[in-house]
């Protein structure tokens, strides 16, 4: 029954060490058993956009121009050619990121640009999709061969952090790391000028943004 009572032989031997163990070797094993640190708490911008006309308060995109650096991963977004129309009409997206061109009509449907890097993607039927992939920057009008009154703007950037004011102007854009920030804004018609905020973690900084001619 005492033999039972005994700590294995590795346990045993822990027992012995420990006593001679030196402190510093001690508090690195402690440091590895301890729980991983959280991740820092992040902040958010709320901002309201106002323009001379109500209709124009849609389609802001505010973006970061400088502030922490924040890594960009690949990701693919859709755009849609439905109804005649592109959905949405202003996609932001950040730089090295991929678009599929859905078309969902039933007709078909070209897409092309004469922006930036310039391409032409063909004409395809309902239910088929193309993709391309972004590697500069810059605002990139979307086009189409076969109806030419059919225009999106595809805004690609070099943050992946941005966000675009719905009919209210309202957006709000979360996940930011501390810090001091400036932030741009892009408009289809409009123009405004580029703003400073203070990001703290957990309270959301606000700004109001004027739209004016550009």
């Amino acid at each position: 029954r005492l033999g039972r009572d005994r700590p294995p032989p590795a346990q045993a031997h822990c027992l012995r060490t420990g006593a001679a163990m030196k402190p510093w070797i001690l508090a690195l094993m402690l440091l590895s058993l301890a729980p991983p640190a959280s991740a820092a708490e992040t902040g958010t911008l709320s901002a309201t956009v106002t323009a001379p006309i109500a209709k124009h308060r849609a389609g802001a995109v505010v973006f970061v121009k400088a502030g922490p650096a924040a890594a960009v991963a690949a990701k693919t977004v859709q755009l849609d050619q439905k109804g005649m129309v592109f959905l949405p009409r202003i996609l932001p997206i950040a730089k090295g990121w991929t678009i599929e061109f859905l078309n969902s009509d039933p007709v078909a449907h070209n897409v092309y640009t004469i922006d930036g890097e310039k391409y032409d993607l063909g004409t395809w039927p309902q239910g088929q999709k193309k993709k391309y992939t972004f590697t500069r920057s810059g605002v990139y009008r979307q086009l189409c061969k076969v109806h030419d009154d059919m225009i999106a703007y595809v805004v690609v950037l070099d943050t992946p952090w941005f966000a675009v004011s719905d009919k209210e102007g309202k957006l709000s854009l979360s996940g930011l790391a501390p810090g001091a920030y400036t932030f741009g804004v892009w408009h289809e018609k409009l123009g405004a000028v580029d703003f400073a905020v203070q990001i703290a973690a957990g309270a959301p900084a606000t700004a109001a943004i004027a739209l004016r001619a550009k």
